[in-house]
């Protein structure tokens, strides 16, 4: 292999496609290559750099191709940059290649050139980091462990990613695009948890408002609250609600999950624009946020990002579809989402988390929630151990308390009583919701 996995990759494919492989011919492909350098430093128990983490540098090449054969059949595979003593046997990686092929008629279609979106995903700054002409990872490092609350166990990770990626194609797409990304999250007594990813660095203001919040929070769950009662309402924070995102939406709004019959929803459900929630909800796709986490130019299938409806004002509007999902649904492939915070969730009437918070009398903040993986996505319903809540009693945060919450997410979103409070800290709003709590 030579020092260009990319160079060798479209070499081969390209060859493939003028000389027979077991007797076919490559009729199409599609090769995307990831180069990605990694910086990650970490805290636990108060140490910084200690055995359980230490400073790290990751350097890593790896390849994903898909294959369209004469006869129609279809070939993936993964590569991984070998060791410098080995190398691709490329013949025998075909044909192996050709031998593992299968038959799939919809998911023959491989994108053709299109229009590339202006939207910002590499930082010049994280670069730095990277290129060690930039401390300020190690700066943050400090800054966690000088700044932390005395009596607090604490515990952070960092890392500064940057990526060079290509995706060519036998259409003609030829593009090589960089990416960044950078996190920061540190945890209190394990309790008490925030952090930041975006794709950029983090503004000192950023740092300033995130801190300040997570250190009082830590302040106030070490008193002991009164317990709940049955008018406590209940406030899922951001980081549960993107975690019920994840755990809800993704999977039932799949084209393939919906296809084969594992989602919530059905093909007649979104062509019929069924409405499913409250009005005034809204779900969507928007890869086109500057510097945001879930963002990006395209797919590793060579689509375009764009924005992607997926509810509208309460109704079903689109599923997000690869191009093979697409093909079935006899449309274009949409935008897909990368995790929960690639969700953009929101409410007409939505309200800031400060107004929110202002006007609850009896409440519990929901920080975490432990077993939310293991609850049923289709059916909704849920029973969570909340280690981490915080009472609110007449627009204040009051205490710690140690309750469980249950309910069904569906009727969540169904609710004339939901409310979405926002934050310019967090991707995802605020729930205030009828769920259920209790004592534990």
């Amino acid at each position: 292999m030579t020092d260009n996995l990319l160079a060798d990759l479209t070499q081969v494919l390209q060859n493939a496609q003028a000389g027979p492989v077991l007797g076919v011919r490559l009729r199409d492909w599609r090769a995307a290559v990831f180069r990605t350098q990694i910086i990650m430093l970490g805290i636990k128990n108060n140490i910084g750099g200690s055995v359980y983490t230490p400073p790290s540098y990751k350097n890593s090449e790896s390849a994903e191709i898909f294959l369209v054969w004469d006869d129609g059949k279809c070939s993936r595979a993964k590569l991984q940059k070998p060791s410098e003593s080995n190398g691709y046997h490329w013949k025998r990686e075909l044909e192996f290649w050709r031998m593992a092929s299968f038959e799939d008629p919809f998911a023959v279609r491989i994108p053709h050139p299109a229009k590339l979106p202006e939207v910002a995903v590499a930082s010049d700054e994280i670069r730095s980091i990277i290129e060690g002409a930039d401390r300020t990872a190690f700066d943050h490092q400090e800054k966690i462990l000088s700044s932390r609350p005395r009596e607090a166990q604490t515990g952070a990770n960092i890392t500064a990613l940057w990526g060079k990626n290509s995706i060519y194609t036998s259409t003609g797409i030829n593009i090589d695009y960089e990416e960044s990304r950078y996190t920061v999250s540190w945890s209190f007594d394990s309790l008490i948890a925030r952090g930041y990813a975006k794709r950029r660095l983090i503004t000192g203001h950023e740092w300033q408002d995130i801190w300040n919040e997570s250190a009082s929070r830590y302040e106030i769950f070490k008193k002991q609250a009164e317990p709940v009662g049955q008018n406590t309402c209940v406030i899922l924070s951001p980081s549960v609600v993107e975690q019920m995102t994840e755990q809800y939406i993704l999977p039932n709004f799949s084209g393939e999950n919906i296809f084969e019959g594992q989602s919530k929803f059905t093909l007649e459900d979104f062509r019929q624009k069924r409405k499913v929630f409250y009005e005034g909800i809204s779900l969507e796709i928007d890869p086109l946020r500057p510097y945001h986490w879930s963002s990006y130019l395209l797919t590793p299938e060579g689509v375009p990002a764009s924005r992607t409806i997926l509810a509208s004002q309460g109704s079903l509007h689109s599923p997000y579809l690869n191009t093979k999902y697409a093909l079935r649904w006899e449309t274009s492939p949409t935008a897909i989402p990368y995790g929960g915070g690639g969700i953009k969730i929101t409410q007409e009437q939505q309200v800031s988390w400060a107004q929110m918070l202002k006007e609850i009398d009896d409440g519990v903040l929901v920080l975490s929630v432990l077993g939310l993986h293991t609850q049923n996505p289709v059916t909704g319903s849920f029973s969570l151990a909340v280690p981490s809540g915080l009472r609110i009693k007449n627009g204040c945060l009051a205490g710690g308390v140690n309750v469980r919450i249950s309910g069904n997410y569906w009727e969540i979103l169904q609710s004339p009583d939901l409310v979405c409070g926002t934050s310019d800290l967090d991707n995802s709003p605020y729930f205030l919701t009828g769920c259920r709590c209790e004592n534990i």
